[in-house]
């Protein structure tokens, strides 16, 4: 919306008790306790409305919400919330389960704009608000592999460091600056959610930073983004082909379609039916795409295309482009509801992007102690899939079950194809087809194990989704300790057009003769459940019967804020898994390997 329609709607909803407009609660899963759809006063919306506002020029209003805002700051530097804020005015920040650091950096810049552009209109006390969340930040020190909260962090730390003035605050947001600078891909790669973002913030960097020094540096990651965004971006269907580090939704939103085509002044089409995400318009001038990219919003370099892009350490996506579809895959990666190790697009007669995608599911949420490796080829790709431990469930490490002890009512593995027109079909010999318009995805299988217990891979319909995929286990609530969770789980895909044959080799998992047993439990940990038990309730479909579990598993480390980087551990380690098909190789840890935080 623009500003003269969000002025509107926060002048609806504005309450003269709160000095706030309200709203009904957005959650994410994790942070805030308060569920969604409750009534409350957000504190970031009512900072954007306090700019709008100001820009607007109604300077009574906006102060009336920067003096309710400020004062719902953690402003005692001996607190551990100090320098930051609740996502509401009903949920300070002791309250949330755990409160998000990340509003220091997000009010902060706010505050940063309103004293750049129009004063301290507190006489003061945007400035004292502003230096509390500059140090709440110096005091965190997020790293540069934290992408978008290391960008914004620093043009923070630089416009206080001139704003207020504190020379060594400026110092620091160079520092951090260069520290991003130096790596050579973005650790939150390819993200339809934060590549826009850091667009945004070095829009935004501009308003409120004058060091020249600063915006050059800014400047230089502003094309780096550009060009990350054009090397993925699929004319064909108007999305951002795969893999994605943190997604939100499994297509762009129209606002960033919008913007794109703003930007790039290429016709970008919205595909009808995606929810508009963050109402408010951009609060600062846009900057236009560096021009010699513009064609790649256009066109393909060539057709088909296959790009492969280092990431971050040893992670690496690759990608397949043709021009009516797409496909990508990152080599290894977790499952957390925001990633998208596995997604393809292509356009139909009935949708104008179909979405193929990969998850591991727990009790119905997206698993974030699932990993995959990955190997492709064009648009072929090769799956395994094992379990950590000493990880999250829903987020990595927000919601850590004690002793790694897992409450397991259901877990699956499915390849699901989503759009208008799609159709499933069984192909017999662990085969499966997800079709719409002139394309189809080929799902390969074989048997898969949890727990000792073999499971088959079946096909199956909801609504506007297809998928293949494998039931783990499904029936009474167990509580297993996935120290010792051991998963054997596979497949490949293959994108083909109508009149190609799918590939003959079948997919096959070898493991190593010479594996040892699994190793114990920890002393105190809550048993798995049985494999006679699991099999009671998995589904019994399938084509090979299970193979011999083996042990070890290699431990596995990471440097990145949520573990976007993984070191193999040298030597050998442990046994792994073998997957095989069609040429293609790819191998998992045979056991459950520790989470690398």
């Amino acid at each position: 919306m623009d500003l003269d329609q969000f002025l509107k709607l926060q002048d609806e909803r504005y309450d003269p008790a709160a000095r706030m407009p309200w709203r009904l609660s957005r959650s994410n899963g994790y942070h805030t306790r308060i569920p969604a759809g409750t009534r409350v006063h957000e504190t970031r919306e009512s900072t954007d409305y306090a700019l709008a506002l100001l820009r607007a020029g109604r300077l009574d209003r906006a102060r009336e919400v920067l003096a309710a805002v400020t004062a719902l700051q953690v402003t005692d530097p001996l607190d551990e919330h100090y320098g930051i804020w609740g996502y509401f005015l009903e949920e300070p920040p002791h309250a949330m389960g755990p409160a998000d650091w990340n509003w220091a950096d997000f009010i902060g810049v706010r505050l940063a704009q309103v004293l750049a552009v129009h004063g301290d209109v507190l006489d003061g006390g945007v400035a004292a608000a502003l230096r509390h969340a500059a140090m709440s930040i110096f005091r965190r020190n997020v790293g540069p592999r934290y992408t978008n909260i290391a960008l914004l962090g620093s043009v923070t730390a630089a416009a206080a460091g001139e704003l207020l003035p504190e020379p060594f605050l400026l110092e620091y947001g160079r520092a951090k600056l260069t520290a991003l600078l130096a790596l050579d891909a973005f650790a939150e790669y390819n993200s339809p959610a934060y590549s826009p973002f850091l667009l945004e913030i070095a829009e935004r960097a501009r308003l409120v930073v004058t060091d020249q020094e600063f915006l050059a540096g800014v400047e230089r990651l502003r094309e780096r983004v550009w060009g990350a965004v054009a090397e993925r971006f699929h004319p064909g269907t108007g999305q951002l082909a795969g893999p994605h580090a943190r997604a939100y939704d499994d297509w762009l939103r129209p606002e960033l379609t919008r913007y794109l085509a703003e930007q790039t002044g290429v016709p970008i089409g919205q595909r009808a039916g995606v929810p508009e995400g963050d109402p408010t318009p951009r609060l600062m001038p846009g900057l236009a795409c560096p021009p010699y990219l513009v064609e790649r919003f256009r066109a393909l370099p060539a057709d088909p295309v296959e790009v492969r892009t280092v990431f971050d350490g040893e992670t690496a996506g690759t990608t397949w482009l043709t021009e009516d579809a797409c496909l990508g895959s990152v080599n290894e990666e977790f499952a957390w509801v925001q990633r998208r190790p596995l997604l393809g697009y292509w356009r139909t007669p009935d949708d104008p992007a179909v979405v193929l995608r990969a998850r591991m599911t727990h009790n119905g949420r997206d698993l974030s102690a699932a990993w995959c490796r990955q190997a492709q080829d064009g648009p072929r790709v090769l799956a395994g899939w094992w379990l950590s431990y000493d990880s999250g469930d829903f987020h990595p490490n927000l919601d850590l079950p004690p002793g790694s002890v897992f409450p397991v009512g259901d877990l699956r593995l499915r390849v699901t194809l989503r759009g208008n027109g799609v159709s499933g079909r069984d192909l017999g010999e662990g085969r499966f087809e997800l079709a719409a318009g002139g394309r189809r995805a080929v799902v390969h299988t074989a048997a898969a194990s949890f727990l000792g217990a073999s499971a088959g891979w079946v096909l199956a319909r909801d609504g506007d989704e297809v998928a293949a995929e494998v039931v783990l286990y499904s029936g009474e609530v167990r509580p297993v300790d996935f120290h010792d969770a051991i998963l054997r789980a596979g497949f490949a895909v293959e994108l083909l057009t109508g009149d190609e044959r799918p590939t003959a080799s079948p997919l096959t998992c070898h493991l190593p003769p010479a594996a040892a047993p699994s190793p114990a439990s920890p002393a105190g940990s809550t048993s798995p459940a049985s494999p006679a038990g699991a099999a009671s309730s998995v589904a019994s479909v399938g084509s090979a019967a299970p193979r011999s579990t083996s042990p070890g598993g290699r431990p596995e480390d990471t440097a990145a804020e949520l573990g976007t980087q993984s070191r193999r551990a040298e030597g050998s380690g442990g046994a792994e898994a073998v997957w095989s098909w069609g040429g293609l190789s790819v191998s998992t840890p045979a056991h459950p390997t520790p989470f690398p935080r």
